[in-house]
């Protein structure tokens, strides 16, 4: 095994990984269906050619779990479970796999719903009758293939979204990074140079602001939301504490220039508890912020004097 390959399973082991476990477990009751199949269909044998492509693609989607690649993992089982789906004999097998199909069809949008039901249903839409044994099934294998391609669509978005959060991760924090070392070497404006840990601790209450946010919205979740609504969700989760010590850094510029501008009274606003209040009311929400400049954006000029 690859030094990469061990740190990520050394990772995968200390933090878990949801992704892993969900295709682990879909390959392990794979195997156990190719089992079954391959002796309910009677040819233990000689093995069938169908059998010999879904334990190659099998292995191919163990080779996939084992190297992080999960997505192709996921193409190599959908796969072998379409080819499993080509040794079933009763037609009564078949049909309830349209059924459920035609069912799941109602969750997609284009050309590939009206496809799904063209292959598997009549004009009464009922399911094709007047269709023998094999050429039903290899319009429900058809079908199949179509929803598979649907999801495989859906997951290389979700993929591309993911590495553009990311990216953004990591420019974020880096940001952050460049902001403290600016601020110890005294390079930034004196309100945010004077004292590094000052600024430090202003974002710090960003980022504890976003993490009650966060969990806070953990203990009421959507769980009837779609995975891949979630897979994203969980991703931002990640960003949300950068996000909140830029929401405080940002929370402090607009307090310094609200002594100049005077938008939310005439108190003292640079007093330090009113600064990690507020601050750790940015990271909390970042809709703080947004409202802030946009009050900023609304001031009328003055004439000059």
């Amino acid at each position: 095994m690859s030094l990469s390959a061990r740190a990520r399973e050394l990772v995968y082991r200390t933090f878990g990984s949801p992704d892993r476990d969900r295709l682990a477990s879909e390959i392990a009751q794979a195997w156990t269906d190719l089992d079954y199949e391959l002796h309910a269909s009677g040819d233990v044998e000689v093995t069938p050619p169908w059998a010999r492509a879904a334990y190659s693609l099998l292995l191919q989607a163990e080779n996939c779990l084992r190297t992080g690649k999960f997505h192709q993992g996921w193409m190599a089982l959908l796969s072998a479970r379409r080819l499993m789906l080509t040794s079933f004999r009763e037609r009564d097998k078949i049909e309830r796999v349209a059924i459920a199909l035609r069912r799941e069809a109602n969750k997609f949008t284009g050309w590939r719903a009206k496809a799904i039901d063209d292959l598997i249903c009549g004009k009464d839409d009922k399911i094709l009758d007047n269709l023998s044994d094999e050429t039903l099934r290899m319009r429900v294998v058809d079908a199949v293939a179509i929803r598979d391609d649907q999801s495989h669509n859906t997951a290389f978005k979700i993929l591309l979204r993911r590495r553009h959060l990311f990216h953004l991760f990591l420019i974020l924090w880096i940001s952050i990074a460049l902001f403290l070392l600016f601020s110890y070497l005294r390079i930034l404006p004196p309100f945010l140079s004077k004292d590094p840990n000052w600024t430090a601790a202003v974002m710090l209450f960003g980022v504890l602001g976003a993490a009650v946010s966060v969990g806070q919205s953990l203990l009421s979740p959507d769980i009837s939301a779609k995975i891949p609504a979630q897979q994203i969700g969980a991703f931002v989760i990640w960003m949300r504490p950068g996000i909140g010590a830029v929401a405080a850094l940002v929370a402090l510029v607009v307090l310094h220039a609200n002594e100049s501008l005077h938008l939310i009274g005439n108190v003292e606003n640079t007093h330090p508890a009113v600064v990690l209040a507020i601050a750790f009311a940015a990271g909390f929400s970042e809709r703080f912020i947004v409202g802030a400049i946009e009050r900023i954006a609304q001031v009328p000029e003055t004439p000059a004097s």
